[in-house]
């Protein structure tokens, strides 16, 4: 992931799964991630966001943009991938270079 990017934005990019620790660093060893990545095996947080699939108990893939007051300033609830490329551009239009 373009890391340096977000990094010139200010932008902390913590992912969270219901994944335990030694699945999450192989995944992270397979992507390339640099990022922080947390466990809720409990899935307070993930339901806390609306990203829990109550169905299945699954987790779909959703962003979001916190700011240091934990105020929601953007988010996708789409569940798929976003590129990084939009990402980024996304993003950029909330949180400018050097605020």
């Amino acid at each position: 992931m373009n890391q340096a990017k977000f990094d010139a934005l200010g932008i902390e990019i913590i992912a969270v799964s219901r994944d335990l620790g030694p699945s999450q660093q192989k995944f992270k060893e397979l992507v390339g991630a640099k990022n922080t990545f947390l466990s809720d095996v409990d899935a307070k947080v993930i339901k806390r966001f609306g990203a829990l699939n109550e169905a299945n108990g699954g987790t779909r893939r959703f962003y979001f943009l916190i700011g240091e007051d934990g105020t929601v300033l953007w988010r996708s609830v789409t569940g798929g991938l976003i590129p990084v490329e939009k990402l980024l551009t996304d993003v950029t239009a909330v949180v400018k270079p050097g605020n």
